[in-house]
């Protein structure tokens, strides 16, 4: 059975009058890149703000590792790492610098830390460089290896490759993909890009309002977003056999209501409703769909909003 890194059950969080996460239900198992997808105040940020203790639920219980009750969790925080926003870091000093004056702050004993955090993110080679001269990928990447100098067993990341270049995307990418993939670490990673999550995390959240609207896995997503043609028929068995029989196509489902879904020969619709109506069936509908993680993400909220 696999571990519980975090769940919660109605985790809620209200500024006066207004809720920014409501009752939001969410479970992450060990060695999952969880995309928590949502819109810029859609309640991202709150959330792990609660996880990581920097605020207090208003209501709902939280557990880390397992482990509830604010004695526990604070124990449980110990084997996390946050990056919510970019670290406070000396402009004149270099990589090293900087992570082993937070090392002192945080009483860390060993100094190989250090290295293995620069290492881990790929910052060995910045030598006397000032952070001040650092591009932007590679200060998020310093905030990153901030975050992993405790060598957590769960890292949360907000909004980690916001204003990055293609480049600093894909070493964010590939970064974090080897530490989930060599050292079983997991991951929480919020973002509003949704092409780059849907490259990177293994299963999802998305929320709209503070509302969690659906969680499902990479692999429910790719079924869901697959691409296939939908053909409603007045006899779905009969229908069937013409696939199958007449036209050699066996990737298909048969659902209710005389609806077929199709994922080969889908690229010539024409053809296969000919053939239905030379068979003797009745065609009502024909529809193509297929659906990228954006695509999928706008259908569950109802579309673009304006500004």
């Amino acid at each position: 059975m696999s571990e519980i890194v975090l769940e919660t059950h109605g985790l809620t969080k209200a500024y006066r009058s207004q809720c920014v996460v409501d009752h939001v239900d969410l479970r992450i198992e060990k060695g999952h890149i969880y995309g928590l997808v949502g819109r810029n105040g859609a309640g991202k940020t709150s959330i792990i703000r609660m996880v990581t203790g920097q605020t207090v639920p208003t209501g709902g219980a939280l557990s880390l590792f397992g482990e509830s009750g604010s004695g526990k969790l604070e124990r449980m925080r110990a084997r996390t790492g946050a990056m919510v926003e970019t670290p406070s870091f000396s402009p004149f000093l270099t990589a090293r610098e900087n992570l082993e004056y937070y090392r002192i702050q945080r009483g860390i004993p060993s100094k190989d830390v250090v290295e293995e955090a620069l290492e881990q993110v790929r910052l060995t080679n910045t030598g006397k460089k000032k952070f001040k001269f650092f591009s932007l990928g590679m200060k998020q990447r310093l905030g990153l290896a901030l975050a992993l100098m405790n060598r957590p067993d769960l890292l949360l990341l907000d909004e980690p490759i916001n204003g990055l270049d293609p480049e600093g995307i894909v070493e964010v990418r590939h970064i974090l993909t080897q530490l989930t993939g060599q050292l079983g670490m997991t991951v929480l990673i919020s973002s509003h890009i949704l092409t780059e999550l849907a490259s990177l995390a293994t299963c999802y959240g998305f929320l709209e309002q503070g509302v969690m609207l659906e969680q499902l896995t990479s692999e429910d997503l790719r079924d869901r977003c697959r691409a296939c043609l939908e053909i409603r028929v007045d006899d779905a068995a009969k229908a069937a056999r013409v696939l199958e029989q007449t036209l050699d196509l066996r990737a298909f489902d048969v659902l209710p209501d005389g609806l077929l879904r199709l994922y080969s020969g889908i690229d010539a619709p024409h053809r296969i409703v000919k053939v239905f109506v030379e068979a003797g069936l009745a065609v009502s509908a024909v529809n193509s769909r297929g659906a990228n993680l954006e695509d999928y993400y706008l259908s569950l909220v109802g579309g673009v909003r304006g500004a």
